[in-house]
């Protein structure tokens, strides 16, 4: 059985490219209408939210390595349609939806060195506590029709950045009180956290002055790092859409990488693949990787799979990518590096 199984592997070899995550090459800007002034504007808003989702950097189209690409937007169109834009009014506001070209997209990306946030981004687990000079402090979440909440859900969507809410329930009482998280004290949001299995956490915390003014902090615990920042806005200005800026900018930092003009090529081993159906699943998972360009068969031992890939990272953000698909795990050996080799146990599910 295994002499046959290495021979279907030895007719298999894969070429995998960056794979669209659903919403992640598509923008979706408001319009007045739908004349050709609106739609140009509309267009060049909406490839904005997409370079912006791809790369993870708010400020991407302010990158002078990227303006000489920018001359012909409609180079880049794959579709346009129009609907409606859900809104927290009973009235809906048209927009416009514009799907780019993934492959031309990649193109420019690659050929302009910027940087690339994966498809497979970590998922976090948000805190947000809210000081009320009427209510006190409390936790955003327990009112689903909070305008705070839903701000910061169009934002953390528009960025493609996967997240969740506590539950609230009595063992988050339990575990973290609103005086506690307010003071943003991580020896405690962590360990409160840690139920929810999620890559990290984000503790966000704003109240509003006398003078209409919006004050806030946050705070986040991820890939193994953590970073505090504050933000303000003025009286009657939407504060949340910043907030989440500077803060999904300063972790997407942790997860990005710039593509290689030159592919360094690695030979992975993948243990515990015992038949078909997983090396089909193994390929499958090397698909939704960007990082990687190419994938060959190189070897089929036993239970043990050998592929030769081209990816256009280092060994750190292939590992990485590779851990956060929760498909493999790292061996019990001091180094998982051996030359140009990494090596992994394949989880089955």
């Amino acid at each position: 059985m295994k002499r046959i199984f290495a021979l279907i592997l030895a007719c298999f070899s894969l070429h995998s490219f960056a794979e669209e995550v659903s919403g992640l090459y598509t923008g979706l800007v408001p319009v007045v209408d739908q004349s050709a002034e609106s739609r140009d504007l509309a267009l060049t808003q909406a490839l904005t939210q997409v370079l912006v989702k791809l790369t993870g950097n708010s400020k991407i189209m302010q990158s002078t390595k990227l303006q000489p690409f920018l001359n012909n937007p409609n180079a880049f169109v794959s579709g346009i349609g129009f609907r409606t834009i859900p809104s927290v009014t009973d009235e809906g506001q048209t927009g416009m939806e514009v799907s780019f070209d993934r492959q031309a997209l990649d193109q420019v990306i690659r050929q302009a060195q910027l940087p690339v946030l994966p498809s497979n981004r970590p998922k976090l687990l948000v805190w947000i506590i809210r000081d009320d000079a009427v209510f006190g402090r409390d936790f955003e979440g327990l009112e689903s029709n909070s305008a705070a909440l839903q701000s910061f859900d169009r934002a953390m969507q528009a960025r493609g950045m996967p997240y969740m809410l506590p539950n609230y329930d009595l063992q988050d009482q339990l575990s973290l009180s609103v005086n506690e998280a307010w003071s943003l004290r991580a020896d405690l949001i962590s360990p409160a956290s840690q139920r929810y299995n999620t890559d990290g956490w984000i503790a966000l915390r704003y109240y509003t002055t006398s003078s209409g003014e919006v004050r806030g902090a946050w705070l986040y615990q991820s890939a193994g790092r953590r970073q505090l920042n504050d933000f303000r806005a003025e009286a009657g200005q939407e504060f949340m859409p910043d907030a989440v800026a500077s803060l999904v900018d300063s972790l997407s930092r942790f997860y990005t990488y710039t593509p290689q003009l030159n592919t360094s090529e690695f030979l992975v081993r993948i243990n515990g693949v015992a038949s078909f159906a997983d090396y089909q699943a193994v390929l499958a998972q090397f698909k939704k990787l960007e990082v990687v360009d190419s994938v060959q068969l190189f070897a089929v031992e036993g239970d043990q799979l050998t592929l030769a890939v081209d990816a256009e990272a280092g060994a750190d953000l292939l590992t990485s990518a590779l851990l956060r698909s929760g498909r493999v795990a790292t061996l019990d050996v001091p180094e998982l590096v051996l030359g140009a080799r990494l090596e992994f146990n394949w989880i089955n599910k």
